[in-house]
């Protein structure tokens, strides 16, 4: 096993007699050095592996044993270290803090850091990766990762008697990963792992009700201020176009007097200069952004976990079984669909991206806000139809 250690070489001073600290890797019968930046003013400063008499001695002797700790960690990475002569490890070490021959919870755990990723998405994320990783070896290289490793997790899930849709998302979380190191450079292949891998359909969540539902739910003479408060928040995401609580939860009211303009959080990351949805708040909206906005104009909102016991509530005292706070964005998109509302102002107004497979012309076309507010007025307009 490889033998590392902070050292100064005496014969390799620079020419100002200064020294550069290197790091000493020791490896089957060889020794070789990796230069660091460090330098110091003699070898006086350095004793027995650390650095000595020099006021910033704490702080370099604390980034060398980092460094030591980032090289020892990549060699335990490496399965096949024994096999390498001294310069070919010299030279893995030396790649492999730049990117190469990286593990896939280290890549995992980068993702999530750095593409935006929201607190409850990173939660989402991480179950993912626990769930791969008591199958696939969390310190595997990305470079070891082949078809078969896929094929053999996909397999391990539906073993294990996962949905299909829970199987989806985590081979999806499992690709994005992949991807992303793709893209960073850690790693090439000459074929893609998720070549030719076909997942389960993860199907579509029967939540809409019906507009009688709804209605039903809005005139609900409730007494208890926790199920007034949940009826209240799932009206308004009706009315504003099936708004997620997510976005909801960001919403100043207080500025764009009357009007709502923002970019969804799910995808606002995804993509470059997209457009916000935007339209004019309706009437029904207002008694109800009144009630529960605080003096800066959010609304009050309590936890998920809150909102979906308030829910189950409320599905009980309704008799709709498959209510849950989703069905307002669910509704609303089929409402409006049922009324021949076109499908690319719906897509606008949920804030949906266009897929590729879609016409051309969606690279040309535009909905204007005033589009958009006269959409959901149409659908508020038929849920007053038969009152």
């Amino acid at each position: 096993m490889a033998s590392l250690k902070a050292v100064i070489v005496p014969g390799k001073s620079l020419k100002n007699g200064k020294h550069k600290v290197r790091i000493s890797v020791a490896h089957n019968g060889q020794t070789r050095y990796i230069i660091t930046n460090i330098v110091l003013d003699s070898e006086k400063e350095f004793k027995n592996g650390v650095v000595v008499k020099r006021n910033d001695a704490a702080y370099l002797n604390t980034k060398l044993r980092g460094l030591i700790q980032r090289y020892q960690d990549l060699i335990d990475e490496l399965p096949y270290v024994n096999g390498l002569s001294c310069p070919e490890l010299i030279w893995q070490l030396q790649n492999g803090l730049n990117g190469s021959h990286r593990s896939l919870v280290s890549v995992a755990e980068e993702y999530i850091e750095k593409m935006g990723i929201s607190e409850q998405s990173r939660i989402i994320y991480n179950n993912h990766f626990k769930r791969l990783f008591r199958h696939i070896d969390k310190n595997m290289l990305i470079d070891n990762i082949t078809y078969g490793t896929v094929v053999s997790a996909e397999n391990y899930l539906r073993g294990k008697r996962f949905a299909p849709g829970t199987i989806t998302i985590t081979i999806s979380a499992f690709k994005a990963v992949i991807n992303y190191a793709v893209k960073c450079g850690y790693v090439s292949y000459k074929i893609s792992p998720f070549t030719g891998i076909k997942l389960p359909s993860a199907g579509i969540r029967n939540s809409w009700i019906s507009v009688d539902e709804i209605r039903k739910i809005r005139d609900l003479d409730l007494k208890k201020s926790n199920l007034i408060y949940c009826r209240d928040l799932f009206m308004l995401s009706y009315y504003l176009g099936g708004i997620n609580f997510a976005d909801l939860k960001e919403q100043n009211f207080k500025e764009n007097k009357g009007i709502l303009r923002y970019c969804r959080k799910k995808v606002r990351n995804r993509t470059r200069s997209k457009a916000p949805i935007e339209f004019k708040i309706p009437e029904e909206a207002l008694p109800i952004i009144e009630r529960h906005t605080d003096k800066k104009g959010y609304l009050k909102l309590y936890s998920k976990t809150q909102l979906r016991y308030n829910m189950n509530k409320l599905a009980q005292i309704t008799g709709i079984k498959n209510l849950i706070y989703y069905s307002a964005r669910k509704s609303f998109s089929q409402h409006a669909f049922e009324l021949g509302i076109s499908t690319t102002v719906i897509d606008y107004i949920l804030g949906h991206t266009q897929p590729k497979s879609k016409s051309c012309l969606y690279a040309y076309i535009t909905v204007p806000s005033d589009m958009a507010t006269a959409a959901i007025r149409k659908v508020l307009d038929n849920l007053k139809g038969s009152e």
